[in-house]
Parts: C-alpha cells; sequence; structure tokens
C-alpha cells in the first residue's frame, strides 16, 4: 500500500492499489498467480540480499530459479535515517555526506515523517537560503510512502509515474524504517534477470 504524507498527517487520497495476489517467478519470465496468505512468512530472510555476503548470494542463486516476488521490506535499505526537523541545512548536508546518501527522510519530535530532502534540492536551495536555516523551510512537506508489505513492482509503477527517486518505508505510526531507491530495484534486477515488475 502507498499513500501521501503531508506534515505528518495521512492524506485522503492515495495511489492505485495494486494486485493483492502474489505471483511466483519463473525462469522464462512468465508469472503464475498463487494466494499470497501465509506465504510470505515461510521463506522470509532476515535481511535484505543487498546486504548480505557475496558467497550467501551465490549459494542462493545456484539453488532453485522460482521466487516469490519481493516486498518493501525484503529490499529496502534499513535502518532509515532520519534527521528532525529543527536541524540545519548544513548539518543534514554533512549528515547525508557522512553517510553516502542521497535521500533523507524529516521527522518530527515524535519520530514521525514530516517531510523529506535530498541532496539535489539542498545545493539546489542553498543559494537561496541560508545555511544555519531549518532544513524545514526547504524540506518537500508532501512524502509519498509505502508499507513494508508493498510489492516491488507497485513500488516500480509509483516511481514511474510520479517521477521520483525512492519512497520511504513507514510504519503503523508513521516512523520511518527504510527506504527503497531505484538503485535497490536495479540490483534486484541484476540478481533475478527473469524477473518480471510488470502490473
Amino acid at each position: 500500500m502507498f499513500f501521501w504524507i503531508h506534515d505528518g498527517r495521512i492524506l485522503p487520497t492515495t495511489p492505485p492499489a495494486t494486485s493483492d495476489r502474489v505471483h511466483k517467478i519463473h525462469p522464462g519470465g512468465k508469472s503464475s498467480p498463487v494466494s499470497g496468505e501465509g506465504s510470505e512468512s515461510q521463506n522470509a530472510p532476515s535481511s535484505s540480499f543487498l546486504h548480505r555476503s557475496p558467497g550467501d548470494v551465490y549459494k542462493e542463486a545456484a539453488g532453485p530459479t522460482e521466487k516469490t516476488v519481493y516486498f518493501l521490506r525484503e529490499i529496502m535499505s534499513q535502518p532509515a535515517y532520519a534527521l528532525p526537523s529543527t536541524e540545519t541545512i548544513a548539518s543534514c548536508l554533512d549528515f547525508m555526506l557522512e553517510k553516502r546518501i542521497r535521500h533523507l527522510p524529516i521527522t518530527d519530535g515524535q519520530g514521525i515523517l514530516v517531510g523529506f530532502v535530498s541532496d539535489r534540492d539542498i545545493l539546489e536551495k542553498s543559494k537561496s537560503y541560508e545555511r544555519d536555516w531549518p532544513v524545514s523551510d526547504i524540506m518537500t512537506k508532501r512524502v509519498l510512502v509505502g508499507s513494508p508489505q508493498s510489492e516491488i513492482r507497485g513500488v516500480t509503477k509509483v516511481l514511474l509515474e510520479e517521477r521520483i527517486g525512492c519512497i520511504p518505508v513507514v510504519d503503523d505510526d508513521n516512523h520511518p524504517i527504510g527506504i527503497v531507491t531505484r538503485s535497490d530495484l536495479l540490483r534486484l534486477l541484476l540478481k533475478y534477470p527473469n524477473l518480471n515488475i510488470i502490473v
């Protein structure tokens, strides 16, 4: 499920819902629908494959080629780095450089997502804003987010239609718990070239 958050509140308008059926991916790129109930928890990996050792990845690649469609919770980068809206523009930029990230969720005092800023936002607006001003002055306040159970095919569709580079993943209380970028999806395609992500 995907939804918009504006200033920490869920907006009533949401992107179109994706299919509630899970597909299995076959070697030829064909897919067959199966029920998604109960199948998620049986073989759920303990961590994202993007952060596993090469040896483990090669062992898995040598196994069966049939894979279930992945969900955000399995490919999202975590933990989600975030800073409060009271931080300055300069401190946010320094933090992003230190962590080597390009996208940064912004939270309020309770850790609820209230905005989003990218390195491009900071670089473009640093000419008009003082670096010691709060990041809340330049952050995007309307943020499209996803739930951990969202299917990656829906993520791909939303990224293309909304022309955005990433989607923060939030829990039931709208606290950021991860983030999925276009790079994450490209790595997934490299690992599973027969993956069918057409909605």
